[in-house]
């Protein structure tokens, strides 16, 4: 059924795409250009269609942290091609986004509280269309209105900018389809879902609430399990898994994790798991970490936690604490408390940059733990050795006191 729907969505696209191509040759936008057309003005003409595109792109996300920062949302991060700019505690920071999933664009601000999520998320999402609406009203409007006359070089920007009018009506016509693919849910997909409620949409809005409280600093264990567990429920008879599911089941993972439960948090992180194909391939090497965490930390298997951990292919979105934490929780199983302690500290240092402060908290406490551990180990350690030497010295007395006798 998944592959079907996706046939029909791709082919769906590619018929929107020609229709989009028919009408822009058929009613005036033929992008007409000046006599003296040289190849050297078609190949800038191409040059700049990448510009183009990426103003496209980069407007339609700027659309969503424009109407985020309207509602009061606090500004994450924004990728826009190969560009992309985060909000760090020092301030904003540029660098350059190297996976490709992403070079799609992608904004992401979150709310400083759960009043009004439905209305206010649902704003947020329509932020990117609008986006693009705006600017494919500005660009085309803006061509239509100039003069067609001027030098060919003059003219290619404006051609340009033609291109990147219609690429942003395109994107505002398929953003708005209700869709779910490449582990992303379209921005119409989202309003809708929001819009109708039912147990879809009170399961996301159970999920964001869970997401909003930890970002802003709450531990797991006192998020709202039976909000969660109860938006569960009621999708279980659906056909077919909303995309939010996983993601509750991730939050009840970390919750009862860090109430000292991890007997019934494994079931949840299995259910996790069992999601991670539908997630986006950047944000999949996350949960395979994790997996390699609980497995080494909590279930001390250590084949288990290896094999999870070489599944798992980190990506510029893996959260920098990630790698070393499980790192970490291997050495504390093998008893290297060398290794242990200076993983442990690796993440620690990079706890503070987290986007979820609320479970940096736990992790935290767990990555103390183990700095405490690796000293109590070395302490154990060094007086092993200790009492050894001084048994090897007694018995060099007593050997003489033989060999007299």
């Amino acid at each position: 059924m998944k592959a079907i729907r996706k046939i029909l969505l791709i082919a769906l696209l590619a018929a929107l795409g020609g229709v989009v191509g028919f009408l822009s040759a058929r009613y005036g936008l033929k992008l007409p250009h000046p006599p003296g057309w040289a190849v050297g003005h078609k190949l800038a003409l191409l040059a700049l269609l990448p510009v183009a595109a990426l103003l496209a792109i980069g407007l339609h996300e700027l659309g969503h942290v424009l109407a985020g920062r309207a509602l009061g949302f606090r500004f994450v991060w924004l990728t826009v091609g190969p560009f992309k700019w985060k909000q760090m505690p020092a301030g904003l920071k540029f660098e350059w986004n190297t996976s490709l999933n992403t070079a799609g664009g992608l904004a992401l601000c979150v709310p400083p509280d759960n009043h009004d999520l439905r209305r206010r998320f649902s704003w947020y999402a329509l932020g990117g269309p609008l986006g693009s609406l705006a600017w494919a009203a500005l660009a085309l409007g803006g061509f239509a209105l100039l003069p067609a006359g001027g030098s060919p070089a003059a003219h290619v920007p404006l051609l340009a900018l033609a291109v990147s009018g219609l690429l942003s009506a395109l994107l505002f016509v398929v953003t708005l389809i209700p869709m779910h693919t490449g582990g992303f849910t379209s921005d119409g997909g989202r309003v809708l879902s929001l819009a109708r409620g039912g147990p879809a949409g009170q399961l996301e809005l159970a999920v964001l609430a869970a997401m909003v409280r930890s970002m802003a600093g709450t531990r797991p264990r006192e998020l709202s399990r039976p909000a969660l567990e109860a938006a569960l429920r009621a999708v279980a008879p659906l056909p077919t898994p909303p995309p939010f599911q996983k993601y509750a089941h991730y939050y009840l993972y970390l919750s009862l994790l860090d109430a000292g439960d991890p007997a019934a948090a494994a079931p949840h992180l299995a259910a996790y798991q069992a999601g991670a194909p539908d997630l986006p391939p950047a944000f999949q090497g996350s949960v395979w970490l994790e997996a390699a965490f609980f497995a080494a930390a909590y279930q001390h298997d250590a084949a288990a936690a290896e094999a999870f951990q070489r599944q798992a292919k980190p990506s510029p979105l893996t959260p920098a604490d990630v790698p070393p934490r499980v790192a970490a929780a291997l050495a504390r199983l093998a008893g290297d408390a060398a290794l242990a302690r200076a993983q442990a500290q690796a993440a620690l240092r990079e706890l503070p940059q987290s986007l979820d402060p609320g479970s940096a908290r736990f992790y935290a406490d767990w990555l103390q733990d183990t700095l405490r551990w690796a000293d109590a180990a070395e302490t154990q350690q060094t007086q092993q050795a200790q009492q050894a030497q001084q048994a090897s010295m007694s018995e060099v007395p007593n050997e003489a006191v033989r060999r007299s006798v």
